[in-house]
């Protein structure tokens, strides 16, 4: 069964992403570019990891997603959840606090 992935913040539906009903073609394409980026290793908040795994890849998208929010920058925050919904299908909610200038994320696979 498919569930969308709901992005919280702050308690409040701030983004979705429909795992249903497919993705568009420029958006499946731009996240194979990025899968292909990140192939050639990310930095991480424990440093370089030249050969990224699925969790990963998930931990550098979501921290990019944060800064998106922070930044404004909701059309690349969303499709960044795509991303995330795409590779994590048993994600079911990002629930994000925001507090003064730190952001904080639990993550449901409920």
């Amino acid at each position: 069964m498919n569930h969308d992935l709901v992005l919280y913040l702050n308690g409040q539906v701030c983004l979705e992403a429909a795992r249903s009903g497919g993705i568009p073609g420029h958006v499946r394409a731009w996240l194979d570019r990025l899968d292909a980026d990140m192939n050639d290793g990310i930095e991480l908040d424990d440093g370089p990891v030249a050969a990224p795994d699925v969790r990963q890849r998930g931990q550098f998208v979501l921290a990019r997603l944060l800064a998106a929010l922070g930044e404004g920058k909701m059309d690349f925050a969303r499709s960044l959840l795509f991303y995330l919904a795409t590779r994590w299908p048993d994600l079911r909610a990002i629930r994000v606090s925001e507090d003064a200038d730190q952001w904080t994320a639990e993550l449901d696979y409920g």
